[in-house]
């Protein structure tokens, strides 16, 4: 049950963030001749913090540093700060409760080591590529309960347990991979087909020189393909049951409304 929650989630997340990346896709800027290109907002790096306790999408958001002229502004910085007041809001702290105990336990973070406590409690953010140095700081100090990323990055693998493991030890937390192998449905075996293809994309391209925090840029087809399966996903398509299918039903949602689609049917 456990694992088919965070595949099935982990499907849709990912398809939410690729369709809104395509929807919101800020097309390169050419830029002169050795240089790589710029945008206009930011980079096409999109993210968003998901409630694990009923599966509202708190915040998404993008990177926007050439549109604030701030370069802090990836795109787990605007989120994080988002839903942290969407979260102040929803889960208010109570009489008696100091500031470090709701923080440490009330928002982002809550009690637990097992899979399931990383599904059904806390919170979890999805990023189109893995933290770097400066966001998986940020996690870390946040209490992020569950970090999952759709592109994996070598300059920044190991950085968070490493970063974890030296100066938040206690931290019930974790970094990985979107999970698209535990569950066979059909909603999760298109997505696991397309997060294939893309990978085997983001190869060709840094292969061919592209950075790697430039690779959406050139992978707008399979960008529209992830709208596309977004718009067609119903609740009918998810297997999950009670519970883990309302959370699960409510992410779906709150991301057609993100990209301005219509809700799923009942």
């Amino acid at each position: 049950m456990d694992e088919q929650l965070r595949t099935e989630r982990d499907a849709i997340a990912t398809l939410g963030l690729l369709a809104r990346t395509h929807f919101l896709f800020d097309r390169p800027i050419p830029a002169r001749t050795g240089a790589p290109p710029t945008h206009f907002a930011g980079l096409n790096v999109h993210c968003c913090v998901i409630d694990n306790t009923d599966g509202e999408v708190l915040a998404v958001g993008r990177n926007s540093i050439h549109a604030d002229e701030n370069p802090l502004q990836h795109a787990e910085q605007v989120v994080v700060r988002a839903a942290h007041e969407r979260l102040r809001r929803k889960r208010p702290r109570g009489a008696g409760v100091t500031v470090e105990d709701y923080y440490r336990s009330s928002l982002f973070m809550a009690k637990g080591g097992q899979l399931g406590d990383f599904l059904r409690v806390g919170c979890s953010l999805y990023n189109a590529f893995d933290p770097c140095a400066m966001c998986a700081c940020t996690l870390l100090i946040a209490y992020m309960k569950r970090i999952a990323y759709i592109i994996p990055d070598k300059k920044y693998d190991g950085f968070y347990e490493e970063t974890k493991k030296k100066f938040f030890s206690s931290r019930e937390s974790v970094r990985e991979s979107v999970a698209l192998s535990g569950a066979d449905s059909a909603l999760v075996c298109g997505v696991r087909q397309l997060h294939t293809d893309l990978l085997a994309r983001v190869q060709e391209l840094v292969a061919g020189g592209t950075d790697l925090i430039n690779v959406l840029d050139q992978s707008e087809p399979l960008l529209a393909r992830g709208a596309q399966l977004l718009q067609s996903t119903t609740e009918k398509d998810l297997v999950t049951t009670d519970d883990d299918r309302t959370r699960n039903a409510r992410t779906l949602a709150d991301f057609k409304r993100a990209c301005n689609l219509p809700a799923p049917a009942e």
